[in-house]
C-alpha cells in the first residue's frame, strides 16, 4: 500500500469529480441512495478528501463545520477495494486534519447501522437512537479528542 495518497481536495476540480463518482458508484448504484440526497447543497461549503492507490482515486469523505461540531460524511470506498484498510486509512487522516485544523470541534457523524463496528474499532462511540436517513438506518457517532497524532 506504498503508493497510497490522501489528497485534500478542491470543490469543482477535477479530483473532486473524481470523488463524486465514487460516492455515486457506492451510495447512488449500490445503496440506492438519491442523487438529489446525496449531491447536496453543502458541496460547496465542506472539506473534500480522496484516497488514490496509483493514479485512481479509490475513496473518499468530506466534513463540513456545524458548530460545536465537525461533521464527517460521505465516507465511500469503492467495493473492489475494500477489506484492504483503506477506508481506516481516510478516516484516520481526515481525523487528523480535523483535530490540527479544528481542535476545539468535536467530530462526530451519522453512521450507517452497518458501518457502526467498523468505526468503533477507530475509536468511535454510538449516541443515542437508531434513525433513518436515505432509507438506511443510521447512528449518531461522536470521538472523543485528543487523538495521538504519531499513530496516524
Amino acid at each position: 500500500m506504498s503508493d497510497l495518497v490522501f489528497k485534500k481536495i478542491f470543490y469543482n476540480s477535477p479530483e473532486y469529480f473524481e470523488a463524486l463518482n465514487i460516492r455515486r458508484e457506492v451510495f447512488v448504484a449500490e445503496q440506492n441512495v438519491p442523487e438529489n440526497i446525496e449531491i447536496d447543497e453543502y458541496e460547496c461549503n465542506s472539506h473534500h478528501f480522496l484516497l488514490t492507490q496509483g493514479e485512481r482515486g479509490v475513496a473518499c469523505g468530506r466534513m463540513r463545520l456545524k458548530d460545536p461540531y465537525i461533521k464527517f460524511e460521505r465516507i465511500a470506498t469503492l467495493k473492489s477495494h475494500r477489506g484492504q484498510g483503506l477506508g481506516q486509512r481516510l478516516m484516520e487522516k481526515m481525523l487528523e486534519f480535523a483535530v490540527i485544523n479544528y481542535p476545539e470541534h468535536t467530530p462526530y457523524m451519522h453512521s450507517q447501522l452497518s458501518a457502526v463496528p467498523f468505526y468503533e474499532k477507530l475509536g468511535w462511540t454510538k449516541k443515542g437512537e437508531i434513525f433513518v436517513e436515505a432509507d438506511i438506518p443510521h447512528l449518531v457517532m461522536t470521538h472523543s479528542l485528543p487523538v495521538d497524532l504519531g499513530s496516524v
